[in-house]
């Protein structure tokens, strides 16, 4: 019995030191756990000290609170025209902030205050500013009422269709009988008759209800002898449609899966970044908070790489676009932990000592190491000193910042696009640098110098690529197949923001402006460029927020995508589509793209989401304003009748090859020999593809040869390599080796929550 009893002790004291043994490794583990995301507690901690320390007067996303602040200190009025500069300030804060209904009825109130009973009848000069505004009002009301929040996937996509129709239709009613006071009064105001059309086509009055003079034909610039299939609007079927302001848009897969998922942010100050998880069974899981990103927030732009060589894609977060002081806010390095979560390293890489406002960044191996580097382009003007900064990669997941050092933090003004390439296809990444305000630069990297540095030649001028003086993004892909980089960089006139619904109108009435237009340089292979916008029919006003590169018809040709737009809730254009013409110029197919949406369009992504050999579309919607918020979209390409290929990389340095060149040669059906040219990258200045690339090889049956150039480290030749199939490149490896590409068809259909899991 003593002998059970000691055993029965011994028993006890075992079983509670085996579990305090197990708490003590499972605390340990736990404690591991948490320290991976210190670095994210940190950011948002600091993160919710900016906003809440942000200031209205200076921070044009804070409407609500300065509209708070003028009716706080609604002044006396001497004159009409004080009253009407304080009613229009205190209305255009309320419909910014999202209150279009207060902002509605503080005008209407003020006209009948004012100008008595003749406020319904006729618009005096005097209160011209009142109507325009009231108009805008109401048809951002009937937006709100019905594409905002009862939209669906074919809300505010021109030409609408019976599905986006708006059912409560009182706002764009009320819109258009005040922009037809306004064109009885000013007839050749376009802006007034463009935006006329809109509201008439919200109602499905279009056109036959717009009075001839006032009409527009919104489908006058589309070229029609193109054989192109319109994409599908599916993001509110698979969840993806998250609401909010203009923000990054990426199409990557991080998880490994061999599936694309989507990053997405918003410049909303407390907006928190969304990742979305493809399920590989047609749908998406939010997979925020699991991978411990809630809480970071904000972010115009966003760029991916690799920076540990881990094998697991990486995100950098841009923040503080357009505020100037104000935006004086700290970038996130999101490192992927390769288990589902994110860690924010911003601190521990040490790129948080500076406070600067950007929106682009762009990665490139710029030193040859195997290590890739990331130059942010940051905001300078004459009263604030941003200087950009070049993060040269330590190999050990620590940066240093190279840009004084190697004179690349020069005042290079309002910098908005950054692109790195090799444009003489020396080995070494050149960046293309283009600045809203001043000429463009083009740094030649002349390689490393005796004392270790990089020497960049800016040669902007002698290569004829210093405009246009007002540039805002940028694509740099070979659009010729020439095998050397091209430059594409779009116009964004800050004196026209508020007119963009004019100017854009104008062009579709044939009416010309002196404007600065589109440039599109091609490269001649000897660092000096030729203009070819207007023989390529690009020389246009596009207003270009969001702007990226793909091959929507799998015919080898790079196509591009533009989020078009800009602050004012006047600018309802349609985002524009053009597809390339054989490297002879572009067709424009906005109108029948299926693409065309009319909210405010920027991170725009390219990748083969179903994974069917074409790629799809991913675009964040919405403007810079907190009541310009909309919803995001994801098109599906139905484009798949011409052949493919799809390459992963894995490099021994540099694992996804960022940089290198892919050549694609081979025999069409007709038995003549082409050649195709891809660089592995991200794309263009806003919106992310996948680093995995995705050629279209239009009808080439037959390839003869593929060779990759990787970046500072030889070639390699591949034969033997078969049309409509994926493949992984491993540098060093003779062969490709085959990857089986799991198909995923979406679950779109009506009804179907392929969303939820």
């Amino acid at each position: 019995m003593m002998r059970n009893f000691y055993w029965g002790v011994a028993m006890v004291w075992f079983l509670f030191f085996s579990c305090q043994e197990k708490r003590t490794e499972k605390s340990e583990t736990e404690s591991q756990f948490d320290k991976r995301f210190e670095g994210n507690r940190k950011m948002v901690d600091l993160l919710d000290s900016l906003n809440t320390a942000a200031n209205f007067q200076t921070n044009y996303y804070l409407s609500g609170k300065r509209a708070e602040f003028l009716l706080k200190n609604k002044p006396q009025f001497k004159t009409a025209n004080e009253a009407i500069t304080w009613y229009v300030k205190y209305a255009f804060e309320l419909l910014n902030s999202g209150n279009a209904v207060g902002s509605i009825e503080v005008l209407e109130n003020f006209l009948k205050e004012f100008q008595g009973s003749d406020a319904d009848k006729i618009v005096i000069p005097q209160f011209k500013s009142v109507y325009e505004l009231l108009a805008v009002a109401y048809l951002r009301k009937g937006e709100d009422d019905n594409c905002i929040s009862n939209h669906n996937d074919e809300s505010c996509i021109v030409p609408l269709s019976k599905n986006a129709i708006h059912v409560k239709k009182k706002g764009s009613q009320e819109a258009i009988r005040y922009y037809q006071m306004l064109l009885d009064v000013y007839p050749d105001d376009v802006q007034s008759k463009w935006l006329l059309n809109i509201a008439a086509m919200t109602l499905g009055e279009y056109p036959n209800k717009v009075p001839l003079k006032h009409r527009i034909d919104f489908g006058a610039r589309d070229t029609r002898i193109i054989d192109f299939q319109p994409l599908r609007n599916v993001a509110k079927g698979l969840g993806v449609d998250v609401k909010g302001l203009s923000g990054a848009g990426i199409i990557e897969d991080f998880n490994g899966d061999g599936f694309m998922d989507i990053f997405a942010s918003s410049y909303g100050i407390n907006d928190n970044v969304t990742l979305f998880l493809s399920n590989g069974k047609g749908g998406f899981i939010n997979a925020t908070e699991s991978a411990q990103l809630k809480g970071i927030t904000g972010g115009l732009n966003a760029k991916q790489a690799d920076f540990n060589n881990d094998g697991f894609i990486d995100i950098l977060l841009l923040r503080g676009a357009w505020l100037d002081k104000g935006g004086e806010w700290p970038n996130s390095l999101l490192r992927n932990n390769g288990d589902g979560t994110f860690s924010d390293v911003t601190f521990d890489a040490g790129m948080a000592h500076s406070f600067y406002p950007t929106e682009t960044a762009t990665w490139a191996d710029v030193n040859n190491d195997g290590w890739v580097d990331v130059f942010i382009a940051n905001e300078n003007n004459p009263n604030n000193d941003h200087p950009c900064e070049l993060f040269i990669n330590n190999g050990d997941g620590t940066f240093t910042d190279k840009a004084k050092e190697w004179h690349m933090d020069g005042n290079f003004g309002y910098a908005k696009a950054a692109n790195f390439a090799d444009f003489n296809n020396d080995g070494w990444m050149d960046l293309f640098l283009g600045c809203l305000g001043q000429p463009n630069y083009l740094f030649m990297n002349r390689g490393k110098q005796q004392n270790g540095a990089i020497r960049f030649e800016n040669i902007a001028e002698k290569a004829g690529v210093t405009q246009p003086i007002m540039s805002f993004p940028a694509i740099v892909v070979d659009f010729n197949h020439d095998g050397y980089p091209d430059i594409l960089s779009t116009s964004f006139p800050l004196d026209r923001l508020d007119y963009v619904a004019q100017d854009v109108g104008e062009e579709l009435l044939g009416i010309s402006n002196k404007l600065e237009k589109t440039k599109l340089f091609l490269n001649q292979g000897n660092e000096t460029f030729r203009d070819v916008s207007k023989t390529w029919g690009i020389d246009k006003m596009i207003f270009a927020m969001g702007l990226n590169a793909g091959d929507l018809n799998n015919d080898g040709w790079i196509d591009f995508y533009a989020g078009t737009g800009a602050f004012a809730f006047t600018t309802l254009v349609p985002n524009r589509i053009f597809i390339n013409n054989q490297g002879k110029g572009f067709y424009e197919v906005t109108t029948s793209s299926g693409m065309g949406h009319l909210q405010k369009g920027h991170g725009i992504g390219f990748g083969d989401i179903d994974n069917d050999g074409d790629q799809d579309v991913y675009i964040t919607m919405g403007g810079a304003v907190e009541g310009d918020d909309a919803h995001n979209c994801l098109f599906v390409n139905p484009n798949s009748n011409n052949n493919w290929i799809r390459i992963k990389f894995s490099g021994k340095e540099n694992l996804n090859a960022i940089g290198a060149r892919v050549r694609v040669s081979g025999f069409n059906s007709l038995g003549e020999v082409q050649t195709f040219y891809h660089t592995v990258g991200d794309g263009g200045t806003f919106g992310s593809n996948s680093l995995e690339i995705e050629m279209g090889l239009g009808t080439l049956d037959q390839i003869d040869e593929l060779r990759v150039d990787w970046p500072g480290r030889g070639s390699q030749i591949f034969k033997s390599v078969k049309i409509n199939s994926a493949y992984e490149c491993r540098e060093g490896l003779s062969e490709l080796q085959k990857l089986k590409l799991k198909r995923n068809p979406l679950k779109i259909a009506e009804g179907e929550a392929a969303c939820c899991e």
